[in-house]
């Protein structure tokens, strides 16, 4: 085992001995302390000896007697965990430490490492971290260094590890290191190591985004619509998400990749339906019975987005295969048909097409029309947001459906500048402010 208890605090032999220069003479020194008893196992308490040889690399063993349970799991994890890169453990331990903190104030939250966890049980495999949230149990494990010359061999040690993880009732939750991500939203595709696409979940939100494509009343294949280059569209769009991991020595940050599953072997893609995004530790690993793993109020944003794009990219697509179907029958026809068709039908029916694409391209609404239709809005309501005044100019009037990088819409400062006028000739309230998230209204009087 490499770790162990020295002068009251943990000490982990690997990590130590990666700052030392001189190994043989450190190696020598903690003997001579582990002689003496200096250090204990974390776990039992027993004093332990140091060993180093040839074969096998230093580490400590216990004294007198066999080694307890959970040394035991604790050199079958290490050995799991061998190939992962040195950010690895300080992953690890920064996404501990927050579900530890959100464990203080959430009695039906349980959190500890994988191989403490489920030492008695003598597993195969362990995950990093396992939460048990009123007796479901979710499995959190970290992957780094996914390179291709690894990839064939990690896949196979992913797909045990799963499927193990299942048999034994726990809910696998893969991170893996973001300098793997590969994504191209100008052809709206994700490019994938093999072991990527295996570790691809579906989360509740993933479940959402199905829904809604699935029930989506589109006469054309997404995939056609959004020009992404395809062999076969799916008759049933299978939303999954995979979530990178970045870190620094002190914070770690999660960006968020959802994707409709398309080519299963190499090379692996998919349809990249979101932008990816950001989101803070606190706020990936909030928990109630599962992971958040998202921003709810980005995931709104970006999923009408997505309806407001596949509404104007049908009208595009219909637009060109009717012109491309007019071209067909032109090359059919004499000079004068030609002549004929292209005076009173083709041209006319470009410029009818352009307009309905002009359309939909133009916003209608004004920045100066938004306090008169933010006053009708809130004329049949008592209590409301920022964004849902936001969401209702874009989506009911026509407001320009440009977004910031984080999927809000960019009419969202001037929205909160017309209700702050409002505010002030005492017809709102602000209930209360979300930091930059949003701020929510109440309406006190309507009769201006």
């Amino acid at each position: 085992m490499q770790e162990a208890l020295y002068e009251g605090k943990y000490f982990d032999l690997k990590i130590h001995m990666e700052s030392i220069a001189d190994v043989k003479g450190e190696i020598n020194k903690l003997k001579k302390r582990a002689d003496k008893g200096a250090f204990q196992c974390p776990y039992c308490l027993e004093s332990l000896i140091l060993k180093s040889g040839e074969i096998r690399e230093e580490h400590f063993a216990h004294r007198h007697s066999k080694s307890c349970e959970v040394s035991v799991a604790s050199e079958v994890y290490q050995k799991q965990v061998k190939r992962e890169s040195k950010k690895h453990s300080v992953m690890k331990e920064i996404i501990y430490d927050e579900l530890k903190t959100q464990e203080k104030i959430n009695d039906r939250l349980k959190v500890d490492y994988g191989y403490i966890k489920k030492a008695s049980e003598k597993w195969s495999y362990y995950p990093d971290i396992v939460i048990d949230s009123e007796g479901r149990e979710l499995a959190i494990i970290i992957l780094t260094d996914v390179t291709s010359n690894k990839d064939e061999s990690l896949v196979k040690q992913i797909k045990k590890r799963n499927s193990y993880f299942k048999k034994k009732s726990l809910e696998p939750i893969w991170f893996i290191e973001d300098v793997e991500q590969s994504v191209d939203m100008d052809h709206r595709v994700i490019h994938l190591w093999e072991a990527e696409y295996d570790i691809a979940i579906k989360t509740t939100e993933d479940v959402v985004w199905e829904k809604m494509i699935n029930s989506m009343p589109l006469s054309d294949s997404i995939f056609d619509l959004f020009t992404y280059y395809h062999t076969k569209s799916p008759s049933f769009y299978d939303v999954q998400s995979v979530y990178y991991v970045h870190s620094t020595e002190t914070s770690i940050e999660f960006t968020v990749q959802r994707f409709i599953k398309d080519r299963d072997k190499h090379p692996y893609r998919a349809f990249a339906l979101n932008d990816a995004y950001r989101i803070s530790l606190s706020t990936a690993l909030w928990t109630n019975q599962e992971l958040q793993l998202c921003d709810p109020n980005i995931e709104k944003n970006q999923r009408e987005r997505f309806v407001l794009e596949a509404k104007k990219r049908e009208v595009e697509y219909r637009v060109n295969e009717q012109e491309k179907q007019q071209r067909i029958e032109l090359a059919t026809k004499s000079d004068n048909e030609k002549a004929l068709i292209q005076k009173h039908i083709l041209i006319p029916k470009w410029r009818e097409n352009q307009s309905i694409l002009n359309q939909k391209e133009r916003p209608t609404l004004q920045k100066s029309e938004f306090a008169q239709k933010i006053k009708a809005y809130i004329r049949d309501t008592h209590e409301f947001s920022a964004t849902e005044v936001s969401n209702y100019l874009v989506l009911q009037c026509g407001a320009s459906p440009e977004t910031y990088r984080t999927g809000r819409y960019k009419i969202y400062p001037d929205v909160c500048q017309c209700l702050e006028e409002l505010v002030d000739n005492g017809v709102l309230e602000l209930v209360y402010k979300e930091f930059v998230n949003d701020r929510v209204y109440k309406v006190l009087n309507i009769s201006y």
